[in-house]
């Protein structure tokens, strides 16, 4: 059997940190496993193309939810990345960390050391920040953070209509005022993807003590008394199996990681049996408390001056495209975004509870060119979330097969005060559109086609379009408790030599993006096993 001191499942957004990270110590032989390929595509390198990635068989897991009682019961597509890069290779790229009161409530949850004041520190580690080395940000960390290279000229107009409504405007989601309306951040360097895979294991891959396989989809974790000791893995359609000296580390997301534990006998003790899988150690919490950002959208008119279809005519594409190669600024180098924001909603009220985006852009639009393609229209999606969802979920195995998606059950809604929120949140962005200064760019609401004159009406709107943000989370929860599936440090409980780091074992969900809160924890999983 082959020996390594680490074996890491995953090459996804934590994976490629572990990987590089733990290298960095030449006497340290370390194996990273990857179900998926190749990132190395044109529309995973550019930003424009990330709505064409979602739905993509070969660059994702294909995941789709249970039918969700609460949302007309649809499945719900989970987009996670199946490739070097993992999900960082297909996200959205925004960089939002959340906020010092998410890592405050972790700490208070019984794990000291996780707090804003700890967690900061990691996250200026992670980063290097356009705006340089400062108390709140990284300037010369693995991780390009840039500013969005062609901000749409709707920003101006929401700006005003959010200091209308007595909102704040923030200059940086991740300074010093971390809540209001404006344009975050991003994850790309030179209009590129900046992914984990680019920015962590690709540096790091001609190390002699580095090994990375890919198309391996990890069956097992391999245990000796009471200790994970290897991986079984699949390949090229043989079966391997390989040793871990020190320790093994799940990195596959909170999908993939409660189901290796799971089909190695780490779970809900009846479930397992059930399943036909031997149990190992009875882990109630294992799968449970899924949590995701739940959002809805509309789409309205918009002045055409204002639409970024404008840029989508076939020959001013061509001209964007040719300064994208040239590595200059390019609409191609970032999503179309007029403005974000993170606000908390009610006065008074201390928690940043809803997320909005204006997109100057309808999910229909193409690329257009006159006599032969008619333009779609000019069109404004105006999108909203909740960033603190009380509803949980549960993720469990369909069969014993590996290959077998799990079942993935969100319950989005299911709390009633999620569904209270949600027609609030709706209420608060029909409110914004209305200001004067997006009143006279925003025309009559297209989707949907009936009026949102009502709560009810509101409801029925999210029941039959709402989604998430795919940020799924919480399926290994950390906690201070004896049935919290990892403590601390991230050791899983019942079992010596084995870690998860990744979404997985958040407690509770970050008001923002997960991206960077997974290389934080990544980061510092690193640091826990360099540390022995």
């Amino acid at each position: 059997m082959e020996r390594f001191d680490y074996v890491i499942v995953g090459a996804g957004s934590a994976g490629c940190v572990l990987a590089a990270r733990l290298s960095e110590n030449p006497q340290t032989r370390v194996l990273l496993l990857e179900a998926g390929g190749s990132d190395r595509r044109m529309d995973v390198q550019i930003p424009l193309a990330v709505s064409k990635l979602w739905p993509n068989p070969d660059l994702t897991w294909g995941f789709l939810s249970e039918p969700e009682a609460e949302l007309d019961g649809r499945c719900l597509p989970v987009a996670r990345g199946r490739m070097l890069g993992g999900t960082s290779s297909l996200n959205g790229m925004m960089a939002i960390r959340g906020h010092a009161a998410d890592y405050d409530g972790w700490r208070d949850m019984g794990l000291p050391g996780w707090g804003w004041d700890d967690v900061l520190p990691w996250f200026r580690r992670l980063e290097s920040h356009w705006r340089g080395d400062t108390p709140q940000h990284g300037g010369s960390g693995p991780l390009s953070v840039q500013a969005h290279p062609a901000p749409s000229p709707l920003y101006d107009h929401a700006v005003q209509a959010a200091r209308a409504m007595g909102f704040p405007i923030t200059q940086d989601f991740n300074g010093e005022r971390t809540d209001g309306f404006g344009m975050p951040d991003f994850t790309i360097r030179d209009g590129r993807r900046h992914s984990t895979a680019d920015a962590y294991l690709r540096p790091a891959m001609g190390r002699p003590n580095l090994e990375v396989r890919t198309g391996a989809l990890a069956t097992r974790i391999l245990m000796t008394d009471g200790r994970a000791t290897g991986i079984a893995y699949r390949q090229h359609g043989a079966e391997h199996t390989v040793q871990a000296a020190r320790e093994v580390v799940l990195a596959g997301g909170a999908i993939n990681s409660p189901q290796l534990l799971m089909l190695s006998g780490i779970g809900p003790g009846a479930h397992l049996a059930d399943m036909g899988v031997a149990v190992q150690v009875d882990s109630p919490d294992v799968g449970a408390h899924l949590q995701d950002h739940p959002g809805a959208g509309m789409e309205f008119d918009l002045a055409p001056h204002l639409a970024f279809e404008n840029q989508l005519r076939l020959d001013r594409l061509l001209g964007w495209a040719m300064r994208w190669f040239a590595r200059k600024n390019s609409i191609l180098g970032a999503p179309p975004l007029g403005i974000s924001a993170n606000v908390a909603s009610l006065p008074g009220n201390p928690q940043v509870d809803l997320h909005f985006l204006l997109v100057p852009l309808a999910m229909e639009s193409r690329v257009w060119m006159p006599p032969f393609v008619r333009p779609f229209g000019a069109r404004m999606g105006a999108m909203w979330s909740l960033n603190y969802p009380k509803s949980r979920g549960r993720l469990s195995l369909r069969n014993a097969d590996p290959a077998a998606h799990p079942r993935i059950a969100f319950n989005l809604l299911s709390h009633p005060d999620d569904r209270a929120a949600m027609v609030h949140g709706c209420r608060t962005l029909l409110r914004l559109l209305e200001q004067p200064a997006l009143a006279q760019v925003v025309g009559p609401m297209r989707r949907p086609h009936g009026p949102l004159n009502s709560d009810a009406a509101i409801l029925a709107h999210v029941r039959a379009t709402g989604a998430t943000a795919y940020h799924p989370s919480g399926t290994c929860r950390m906690g201070g408790d004896a049935g919290s599936v990892v403590d601390g440090q991230l050791r899983v409980r019942g079992v010596d030599g084995l870690r998860v780091a990744d979404a997985s074992v958040f407690p509770c969900l970050p008001g923002g993006n997960t991206n960077l809160p997974v290389i934080m924890v990544a980061e510092r999983a690193a640091d826990f096993l360099n540390k022995g």
